[in-house]
């Protein structure tokens, strides 16, 4: 990094709010897409502080347009969740959608934020609200299903997933999905088709493994044995996982 580059980032970083308000009082949209480029910057640096304080200050410098400091909100906790930073995220996000109730994106990460703290039901109300916004919001609509599945409310999941198979029919993840549901629920039998069409759809290891459980629910190993050589080519680590939940049930 050039001497000049760095210095003009460190002083972007230390913005004080005294200096934000004086950054309002020229163009603070021009001020917040400057501090963007930097938190992105030291995003791609992997310098996460770094960014998280420059996109803090964004915040400040655009409290008088409430969907630009939304914005750095939202970009906060993306940052958090990569970080494992799950309460924090979930904050973060929070503020976002106070402050742009409208933002799809931002409930929707709310709720997954939520999810990974196990607050199932909040998440759900999150996922709901981002949906209900936008209806083209596949990620939205299908964290319903999930969140229905790890409520224990599997006919509602089932139901979620069989709406994203008629409105989005190459959505392989909710063929699969699908599928566990229907396994979950004690009709693996029925969730035999649904494997197989995710797995024409999509090369995802994950729609092995899952098939293959499917078949030791039927108590058919060797066709969960079947799934799990072609899990070796695709994931040889989530492979060896599946051998030994096989060698579990075989004893």
């Amino acid at each position: 990094m050039k001497p000049i580059l760095k210095s003009l980032i460190l002083t972007c970083l230390v913005l004080t709010p005294l200096a934000a308000g004086r950054a309002q009082t020229t163009d603070p949209v021009k001020e917040a897409q400057r501090l963007a480029r930097v938190a992105q910057v030291a995003q791609q640096q992997g310098r996460l502080d770094d960014a998280i304080k420059a996109y803090q200050t964004i915040t400040v410098v655009a409290a008088g347009a409430p969907r630009i400091a939304a914005g750095a909100h939202l970009a906060i906790g993306n940052i958090y969740m990569k970080m494992g930073k799950f309460a924090e995220a979930a904050a973060v996000f929070r503020k976002a959608t106070a402050l742009d109730p409208n933002s799809a994106e931002a409930l929707n990460n709310l709720g997954e934020a939520l999810g990974e703290l196990k607050q199932y039901q909040a998440a759900l109300s999150a996922f709901q609200k981002a949906a209900g916004l936008d209806q083209g919001f596949l990620k939205a609509r299908y964290n319903v299903g999930v969140t229905y599945d790890r409520l224990g409310q599997m006919k509602y999941a089932e139901f979620i997933y069989r709406i994203l198979i008629r409105d989005f029919p190459n959505f392989a993840l909710a063929y699969d999905s699908l599928a566990v549901s229907l396994s979950k629920s004690g009709r693996a039998r029925e969730a035999i088709p649904f494997h197989e069409k995710a797995i024409t759809l999509a090369k995802d290891p994950s729609f092995h493994y899952n098939f293959a459980v499917t078949y030791l629910v039927l108590g058919d190993v060797r066709k969960a044995q079947e799934q799990q050589q072609k899990l070796r080519n695709l994931d040889p680590a989530m492979a060896e996982h599946l051998s030994a939940v096989i060698a579990k049930r075989q004893r």
